[in-house]
């Protein structure tokens, strides 16, 4: 089953990334990583609304009526309401050319997100855990190139994860009273399609949802790692999904237009805008930072 999504947001945003839907102000928000800037769309209105941002925010999570983002090599609060920003912490043993990239929230609440040389150039990259204490900690994960995908299956036992260089898709099982990781394993390669893994979504069914990078797709894959449904974009770069609107059947994509070619923009001239389609399987609702259950 082929269908295609509609731009809803033609932001042209370099690296648009980190999508998370507030289900109590009916808004989309995302980031554009290269730019520091944060994105607001409201699907009632078709408006959207850019901020400035003091780090390069990569990865967000709902906490509190804010905010919770990490960039560069810290975490920190947004508060769009009054565009103040407070940092949380940073992290002091991460290589110089190192950034913060995907994240997502654990279901005890704690906040996971994975590091990425800048550069591309070393493998790199690291996984950690903030905790609703706001203590940080190093998972003991092998490093990667460029750590994407924190997602976990709907009864919190399984976690998916991406090494996109690799064209990957692992999983481990996931201890739900310790938060251990054990069973590493291939869920699925993106090799078939050309494209890299890249941000994901879980569906109430179990199912994940991944941008596939240069492919121009969005993959669902069943929990046995088999292709359920394929998504084709006018966009060869999507990097992240996430599920909202009332019902949460509509799937948000975020695109990017960094690195492309002039001919390739000319040809593909939506490349960084948000684009959303309406889907059978409603996603989860998005946990807060520091809610657990």
């Amino acid at each position: 089953m082929i269908v295609t999504p509609e731009c809803v947001a033609p932001t042209g945003c370099a690296l648009g990334e980190g999508p998370v839907w507030s289900p109590t102000e009916g808004f989309l928000w995302w980031v554009d990583i290269k730019r520091a800037k944060l994105h607001r769309y409201n699907p009632k209105t078709g408006n959207t609304r850019r901020y400035d941002l003091p780090i390069r925010a990569s990865a967000l999570a709902l906490h509190d009526g804010c905010l919770l983002m990490a960039g560069d090599q810290e975490i920190g609060l947004y508060d769009p309401a009054t565009e103040a920003y407070e940092r949380w912490c940073t992290l002091s043993d991460e290589p110089e050319t190192n950034r913060t990239n995907d994240g997502g929230i654990a279901p005890d609440g704690s906040f996971w997100f994975g590091t990425m040389d800048d550069r591309e150039k070393d493998a790199q990259g690291g996984y950690f855990r903030l905790g609703p204490d706001r203590k940080l900690t190093q998972l003991r994960l092998p490093s990667v190139m460029v750590t994407n995908t924190m997602q976990f299956s709907p009864d919190g036992r399984t976690f998916y994860t991406c090494d996109s260089a690799e064209q990957e898709i692992l999983a481990f099982d996931h201890d739900l009273e310790t938060g251990t990781l054990t069973g590493r394993r291939l869920f699925a390669s993106t090799y078939e399609f050309g494209g890299y893994p890249d941000g994901s979504a879980m569906d109430s069914e179990g199912c994940l949802w991944t941008c596939l990078w240069d492919a121009s797709r969005v993959v669902r894959y069943r929990p046995d790692g088999s292709v359920d449904q394929v998504i084709t974009l006018a966009a060869p770069r999507p990097t992240s999904c996430t599920f909202g609107g009332a019902d949460l059947k509509t799937l948000f994509i975020t695109t990017a237009r960094v690195g492309m070619s002039f001919p390739a923009l000319d040809s593909r001239p939506l490349s960084g805008s948000l684009f959303a389609i309406h889907v059978d399987v409603p996603g989860l609702p998005a946990r807060g930072f520091g809610v657990g259950g």
